[in-house]
């Protein structure tokens, strides 16, 4: 019986280790978490982004999301069909924001990584029809956390 309730002592101890763990920066998560537990980390913080996105907290959300974009490029992902959902995903919360621009930068850049890596064309089919109306996010400014150091 101790076994039991040290166990359950034990998971509820890392399930309250792990939320604070996603309040942390983005520097601070990757100087602290092992790089095998990076991937698990950007799947709490995106599914953490769906409840708050569904509670109404949208800023909370996208900062949320934004974590799990910037951990995911961190490790040697950008270009992978994850960030590209993540990418679809900042682009429908920030319509839902009314930033129109960072919506069409997102979505663009998505489609982008889509093409690139072949990617099923569901993937594409699922950026909103708004979206695809649009004119080009080119007239807008880009989206400068998300920016390569290098090409600034």
């Amino acid at each position: 019986m101790k076994f039991y309730h040290f166990a359950l002592f034990f998971i509820i101890s890392m399930g309250l280790w792990a939320d604070q763990n996603l309040d942390q920066s983005v520097e601070e998560i990757l100087s602290h978490t092992r790089l095998s537990r990076i991937p698990l980390v950007i799947a709490e913080l995106e599914a953490r982004s769906v409840q708050k996105m569904e509670s109404g907290e949208l800023l909370a959300a996208r900062d949320d999301l934004k974590k799990a974009i910037l951990l995911k490029q961190s490790i040697g992902m950008k270009e992978s069909e994850g960030n590209a959902q993540l990418l679809f995903q900042m682009a429908k919360l920030e319509q839902k924001l009314g930033h129109r621009c960072e919506a069409l930068h997102y979505s663009s850049l998505a489609k982008q990584i889509v093409r690139r890596v072949g990617v099923r064309s569901d993937v594409i089919a699922k950026s909103t029809k708004s979206e695809q109306r649009t004119g080009k996010w080119e007239t807008c400014e880009e989206v400068s956390w998300l920016q390569d150091p290098g090409n600034r």
